[in-house]
């Protein structure tokens, strides 16, 4: 299936969305003991969050391809309209040229 693979985003959110309500359940409860006492669902939902975006993200993007370099059958879209006879090679310094040699000190002659 090419494009995006929506269940894979879904379950990714999901995936973070459970890891966050976890989070802020386990949050609650420890305000209420009072206790700071560090517990092993913080890795937990490392794990989950890591896990989620991982599947969002694979789901997001769809079908990975390899990148090609050196395919010359299409034509570049840089040089798909270049016209050389109608290159200009002058550019806006040549506006800003007698301000700036007002401004700066000449160097000295020898």
């Amino acid at each position: 299936m090419i494009g995006v693979q929506l269940w894979m985003v879904v379950l990714g959110v999901a995936m973070m969305v459970h890891a966050g309500c976890g989070l802020m359940a386990e949050k609650r409860a420890a305000a209420l003991a009072a206790e700071d006492a560090p517990s092993e669902f913080g890795s937990q939902v490392f794990v989950e969050v890591v896990l989620g975006a991982l599947v969002a993200l694979w789901g997001g993007i769809g079908e990975f391809k390899p990148i090609r370099i050196s395919d010359s059958k299409k034509v570049r879209w840089e040089s798909l309209h270049a016209r050389p006879d109608f290159h200009a090679y002058t550019n806006r310094a040549e506006f800003v040229k007698p301000f700036l040699e007002g401004q700066l000190p000449k160097p000295p002659e020898n």
